[in-house]
């Protein structure tokens, strides 16, 4: 995007011109990402050392993963609430994740004046939506279908993977009817076990990408509207009229400060339930094969604009 250029001043010497914040080096830097291996370390470290944990893993002695236990019936005794997978935020949050991720990025793109009053909102919301397709498109063909089974049902088969008839041997039942079953969905109709394959953490996976997806169209809406650096805007706050006047919020500041809350509590959710994901469900393998293809759906997105410039003009910068 912008950066530093000379131009000629009137007494002939040249002028600079400074680097704006919306060029791709003022983006947020690769090492954000971290955050989210270091949470799955601090998960695997806790499930190790914590002696709730343990007492967890006693109690279900094979890690529940996202496929396989499916069909695990639920022990009412669980040693922690987030061990639980009828717990409410597994419910009515992760299991709709998507849903949930979409409803904060439809709330960005109609409260935040990024894109609702910009001279350059046409050209903002367009690359949004753009961005907000491919990280769509990633989560349909890891999660929902990819030309048939999704990825992560396909690396489970290829992998060994199939489904187990748990059910009573009557002969209307025969066993050997489940073989051909190539998704943990049907699998679980079925009445059968999805056993014996790697399966990808699509937990990992889903919130890694939410979060990812909603933190940097955050940090761009917000950066959009200053104009500045997050330093210089927190200089500027500080010099502006006493906290008690500040409160004075006329009705689309209010609108614009709840629905970047709202944003960002999606987001920070996501965050929290990828850190009980860690703890208590999964292989460390299978979080780690989740993580690496959410983090390629983020590459393309916000990093490979900043290296090719004609990707950089379909999919822009958020907030840019």
């Amino acid at each position: 995007m912008a950066s530093t250029t000379a131009s000629a001043r009137r007494d002939g010497s040249p002028s600079v011109t400074p680097r704006t914040s919306f060029s791709p080096s003022s983006q947020p830097p690769g090492l954000i990402l971290l955050v989210y291996p270091i949470t799955l370390i601090v998960g695997a470290i806790f499930r190790t050392i914590s002696p709730t944990a343990r007492d967890a893993r006693v109690e279900k002695p094979l890690a529940p993963t996202l496929a396989s236990d499916l069909n695990v019936p639920h022990h009412p005794s669980s040693v922690n609430y987030f061990a639980r997978k009828d717990n409410i935020f597994n419910l009515y949050f992760v299991k709709i994740g998507w849903l949930w991720t979409t409803l904060a990025f439809v709330v960005l793109l109609l409260t935040q004046p990024a894109y609702s009053n910009s001279r350059t909102r046409g050209r903002r919301t367009v690359q949004a939506l753009a961005r907000y397709g491919i990280v769509t498109f990633a989560w349909i063909l890891t999660t929902q279908w990819f030309f048939g089974p999704a990825i992560v049902d396909r690396s489970f088969v290829l992998t060994g993977g199939r489904c187990e008839d748990v059910r009573p041997k009557t002969p209307g039942h025969p066993a050997s009817e489940l073989s051909a079953v190539f998704t943990a969905a049907a699998c679980k109709a079925a009445g059968g076990a999805w056993r014996g394959g790697h399966d990808v953490s699509g937990h990992v996976f889903m919130l890694v990408l939410a979060s990812a997806f909603l933190v940097f169209e955050a940090l761009g809406a917000s950066r959009a509207e200053s104009g500045t650096s997050v330093e210089g805007s927190k200089a500027k706050q500080d010099s502006e009229e006493p906290a008690e006047k500040q409160s004075d919020l006329s009705p689309d500041d209010t609108v614009k400060v709840w629905g970047l809350r709202f944003v960002w509590g999606v987001a920070g959710l996501s965050w929290w339930m990828l850190f009980m994901t860690a703890i208590w469900f999964h292989t460390w393998l299978e979080k780690i094969s989740g993580l690496a293809i959410a983090i390629g759906a983020v590459y393309i997105s916000y990093f490979l604009p900043r290296i090719l410039s004609p990707w950089r003009d379909i999919v822009g910068f958020p907030g840019v």
